[in-house]
């Protein structure tokens, strides 16, 4: 059965921006009854004003395995961070319940970061990076691994020795809260669309392997360069955590841009 986590609600919509699936907990956008939103157009759902603005930033989907975010968007009274990709007839839109106000200058932020960056080698550039982004998403260790789930740099507060990594998957993986209440979906959704939300709840072999580790809240961005996944941010952290969306995607653009620069210096990932 396919679920996600509480924190999230997940839609997937047609190429006629009605609904065909969406998850059990979409009734914390007002009065309704998810199984009753099947068929119904999006809008309905979330107001014109919303539709409107989220068409707009998805018509900046440039390919099928691209994504858009939007942060701090109002949906009836709640306040979410948004996240959508497509596939080859649907959209897969996720919204999270935003935990923080959007930050002053995300930007800046990044280009903050990688100017405090020193030293000639890659491997000190990655502990440098990992030492910034545990302080950025306040997660008691992050790890820079490879394609193979290697671990090439790491900073933070050890929990317990932990076996490599799977090789991570394309798309980035958030689990808030291991032991949280999964929340089933409605509808019919392509699997293969569904596989790369952020929020999808954890398996109970996964959630074994966290629990033995002493991890409840574990974080998973893939980094790429020029398309090509060359290696994963891996966070871990001993009580549920979930940092907002916006700081997440800084931590990831200037995670990418010094997987980057230590391709420069002759990294091979």
């Amino acid at each position: 059965m396919i679920a996600i986590q509480p924190c999230a609600l997940l839609l997937l919509v047609g190429p006629d921006w009605q609904l065909e699936a969406v998850s059990a907990n979409a009734s914390m956008l007002g009065d309704v009854k998810p199984a009753s939103l099947i068929g119904q157009p999006l809008a309905d759902l979330i107001g014109s004003k919303a539709i409107h603005t989220l068409r707009n930033r998805m018509s900046w989907l440039s390919r099928d395995e691209s994504e858009v975010q939007d942060f701090g968007v109002q949906w009836g009274d709640v306040i979410l961070d948004v996240r959508a990709t497509r596939g080859d007839r649907h959209y897969l839109i996720e919204a999270e319940l935003a935990v923080e106000p959007r930050l002053p200058d995300g930007i800046g932020m990044v280009r903050s970061m990688s100017d405090r960056l020193v030293g000639d080698g890659p491997l000190d550039l990655a502990e440098q990076a990992m030492r910034q982004l545990t302080a950025l998403t306040g997660f008691d260790r992050l790890s820079l691994c490879d394609r193979d789930g290697a671990l090439i740099a790491s900073a933070g507060r050890q929990l317990s020795p932990i076996e490599p990594q799977h090789p991570a998957g394309p798309a980035p993986r958030v689990q808030a809260d291991r032991d949280a209440e999964p929340v089933p979906m409605i509808g019919e959704a392509p699997a293969s669309l569904i596989e790369r939300a952020a929020f999808l709840a954890a398996s109970e072999n996964e959630r074994d392997r966290l629990t033995k580790h002493g991890i409840a809240a574990s974080m998973s961005l893939p980094l790429r360069i020029d398309g090509k996944q060359v290696a994963t941010l891996v966070a871990h952290h001993p009580a549920p955590r979930r940092c907002g969306a916006e700081r997440r995607s800084v931590g990831h653009l200037f995670a990418e841009r010094v997987a980057a620069r230590m391709a420069r210096m002759g990294w091979a990932f």
